[in-house]
């Protein structure tokens, strides 16, 4: 049965938690020197699993025997030294000892038991020069990568004289080429989009990446229904992303003391609230988990603050029936609803904020012709292609910098589909003009 975790405000920081304790939030001082970056994708230089913490990155491999290599990395995913160093992996698992770990050439090196299960979840400590490093990991153990689907990294070449079986000439120009996905070993299958499916829309962005596939297999190809960057942990919403199995909860704390919690699948697509109830807790008051009008969320009312406090989720998943996780969460206002129009200087303006992480969110923006636009581009990454926004057909060439916002004004006085891209033409969007 799987164990709830701590996981501390957009630092990435975790403390595991017990069905029978209380959850403990992670050392805070090593939590506030990294506020401004979510989870991210990114690549991993030893094959396994990277995330962020207030030094660098940590990559963890792991294997269904126990086995644990955890390498210390820098921002640009250098290797750093271990010596000197230690560690340890807390497993989301009830009964598996905490493992530890310790310097083994370039990096840390532990040992546990065989793992029976295909996901966990897994905390790591590492503490270097009496500085910790902590940094929670989803583990995939199967052996064809990430529950049902195909992982890889996603292709794309011209159109050929030929297009292959299944793509027309027509649908290859229109979707901007071929796809195919590059997977663990070097085996390639080809991508089709499924019937009703926006071909371009659903690949072109992330083309490049490491994504899993969602789709019917057959004959080296697969018609896909869902592409989803591989352990996408974006905040949609502004709040924090934890996992469940392949289940994520995004959860939002707000100065009225209201909590929302969002559940989507592993690609990241709304799953059904219809009966579904958990229980929000704060400092010893609680409150019903239910879902709103709109059928969107969970909300739960606790008392109001404008404080950073500890909130634990209880929430029954499929897999577990006792499942609960733990939030360090600094209370926000309410998000504004995107591209809704609000006041200016007595002028209407179109605002929308796009997040940038290896693609953009959303990737296609509505506008109405000749009222002022401002773009909020938060970038949620650093360094590679997202370092420069094209807007050709507005005249727009802007650089886009990691780990803050960039707005870009202009007023779209023409109607009609533009292309938004990075400056490498890599990643993509598009602005709907009406």
């Amino acid at each position: 049965m799987r164990h709830g975790f701590m996981v501390v405000v957009a630092a990435g920081m975790v403390a595991a938690c017990s069905k029978k304790e209380s959850p403990a939030p992670a050392p805070v001082a090593a939590a506030r020197s990294h506020v401004e970056e979510a989870p991210h994708a990114h690549a991993a230089p030893h094959g396994g699993l990277v995330e962020s913490t207030p030094r660098g990155h940590l990559e963890l491999v792991t294997t269904r025997a126990g086995g644990y290599r955890v390498y210390l990395l820098d921002a640009s995913l250098a290797p750093r030294p271990v010596d000197g160093a230690s560690g340890s992996v807390k497993v989301a698992k009830g009964g598996y000892p905490d493992v530890t770990l310790t310097p083994a050439g370039d990096h840390l090196a532990g040992q546990g038991p065989e793992h029976g299960d295909d996901h966990l979840a897994m905390v790591v400590t590492v503490v270097k020069d009496g500085k910790p490093e902590v940094a929670r990991f989803a583990a995939h153990l199967e052996a064809n990568g990430h529950g049902n689907g195909l992982v890889g990294t996603l292709r794309v070449a011209p159109c050929p004289a030929t297009p292959p079986e299944g793509l027309s000439a027509a649908d290859c120009a229109k979707q901007g080429g071929v796809y195919s996905l590059v997977r663990d070993g070097g085996a390639t299958t080809l991508v089709l989009a499924a019937p009703g499916q926006d071909a371009k829309g659903l690949l072109s962005t992330r083309v490049g990446q490491r994504v899993h596939v969602k789709g019917t297999e057959a004959e080296g190809r697969v018609v896909a229904e869902a592409v989803a960057l591989e352990h996408d942990h974006t905040p949609f919403h502004g709040g924090v992303v934890a996992m469940s199995g392949d289940t994520h909860l995004e959860v939002l704390s707000l100065r009225s003391g209201e909590v929302r919690v969002w559940v989507t699948d592993a690609f990241r697509q709304p799953l059904p609230l219809a009966g579904r109830k958990g229980v929000v807790e704060v400092a010893g008051a609680s409150a019903p988990l239910v879902p709103e009008a709109g059928g969107a969320y969970l909300r739960g009312a606790l008392p109001p603050s404008d404080v950073e406090r500890e909130v634990t989720v209880r929430l029954p998943m499929p897999e577990d029936a006792e499942y609960f996780i733990g939030f360090l969460l600094t209370p926000t206002d309410a998000p504004k609803s995107a591209a809704k129009p609000e006041a200016s200087g007595g002028d209407a303006v179109q605002e929308v904020t796009i997040t940038v992480q290896g693609g953009y969110q959303p990737s296609e923006v509505t506008l109405k012709q000749g009222v002022p636009a401002r773009l909020r581009f938060v970038r949620k990454d650093s360094g590679g292609c997202g370092d420069e926004l094209l807007i050709p057909d507005f005249g727009i060439q802007r650089p886009l910098p990691g780990l803050t916002e960039t707005v870009v004004s202009f007023v779209p006085d023409k109607v009609g589909t533009f292309e938004f891209t990075c400056g490498m033409q890599m990643m993509k969007g598009q602005l709907v003009v009406k």
